[in-house]
């Protein structure tokens, strides 16, 4: 089994199980958060402005732009480069224009700024450098690589992670040896295996999977998806005024969820899921087939705040009168970044389908 780390904006964990044929099967629905080199970065800023002031971050951002991306691109380089033994001060390159939202760019009124929040032992400054003390540049790791230890080791405690036995570190931030250090200590005697250029590996992985897309042979779903239908009324579970009446004349609760898949499990990419059970299209009218996801196991209704609509299949008039004359079977097929909503009337055979966009 393969478990893949990839951490650049946000730190994204998936678990795949190579299959006999070279396809990759999903085993645990990709999880995460925002706690890759872009927090890093965040932190290092939050710690410029208690050095130069909040308003000359923010002016400096905004006026002068392109030397913005310049220090943020420096410190991208430095991020790599940073191994957890460091001892010296670690240089960062300052632009001039950051100076200018400091007391005029005054290097003499910073040193004083640094003296007055203790920081002297730790920063040397200069108008185009900051020299930082090592310990302070890894305090700037230590939230991201926190969260992502506490993520990962949480995913690999699961019992059906037992069997875990190779990870695989990919994206820009996979490349600093703080992360990679951490993340060695935390999953034992598993095997690690970072790739050379690790931040080009899932941009390579992209294009092959654009030209293979049948790599992936089975996913976790993220949500819940189901669709929104009529469901029996049953007067010591509902409310009356959530009852209404179907055009067959039967007591009815409307907006419930029926659910076709639910959240984690792993479903074959293409292949039709079935719905557990039937429905009856309207006799007088189109019939209309809501499609919703839910981020709850087992939502109730489809107006629950978990509940989010995605899409819509319109079907015609019935076929018949009576509802064995009107049964439909829906199911559900999850492709790339699609899905596929299907009807099948069965008295007449015929199959209309919506297809959804899950980008």
């Amino acid at each position: 089994m393969l478990h893949k780390f990839h951490s650049g904006g946000t730190l994204d964990i998936s678990l795949h199980e190579k299959n006999l044929d070279g396809t990759l099967k999903e085993l645990h629905r990709a999880s995460g958060g925002p706690w890759g080199g872009i927090c890093v970065d965040s932190s290092y800023i939050d710690w410029l402005a208690k050095i130069f002031g909040e308003d000359a971050i923010k002016n400096f951002k905004t006026k002068f732009m392109r030397d913005y991306f310049d220090l943020l691109r420096d410190f991208e380089t430095k991020k790599r480069s940073i191994v957890p033994n460091t001892t010296k001060l670690v240089s960062f390159k300052v632009p001039p224009t950051l100076h200018e939202f400091h007391n005029d760019g005054d290097v003499q009124n910073l040193t004083k700024k640094i003296k007055q929040i203790k920081l002297q032992d730790d920063v040397k400054v200069s108008r185009y450098s900051l020299r930082v003390a090592a310990e302070v540049v890894r305090s700037w790791f230590q939230f991201s690589i926190d969260k992502t230890v506490d993520h990962i080791t949480g995913i690999l405690a699961e019992p059906k992670m037992k069997d875990i036995k190779t990870i695989l570190l990919v994206g820009g931030f996979a490349e600093c040896k703080l992360v990679q250090e951490a993340v060695k200590k935390a999953v034992g005697e598993r095997t690690i295996i970072i790739p050379e250029e690790a931040g080009l590996a899932v941009l390579k992985g992209a294009v092959r999977f654009g030209h293979q897309p049948r790599l992936v042979s089975h996913r976790c779903v993220k949500y819940t998806y189901g669709y929104k239908a009529k469901g029996q009324f049953d007067e010591r579970k509902h409310p009356p005024e959530k009852m209404v009446m179907n055009s067959y004349g039967e007591k009815m609760v409307d907006n419930c969820f029926i659910k076709v898949v639910e959240i984690g499990s792993s479903v074959e990419v293409g292949k039709d899921v079935e719905a557990p059970f039937t429905c009856f299209l309207n006799k007088t009218g189109a019939t209309s087939f809501p499609i919703y996801t839910s981020t709850e196991r087992d939502p109730e209704y489809t107006t629950d705040p978990s509940c989010t609509k995605v899409g819509k299949l319109v079907l015609k008039k019935a076929p018949g009168e009576t509802q064995v004359e009107n049964k439909a079977q829906v199911y559900f097929a999850f492709g790339d970044t699609e899905l596929r909503v299907s009807v099948k009337i069965l008295k007449t055979g015929e199959v209309l389908t919506k297809i959804v966009d899950c980008l």
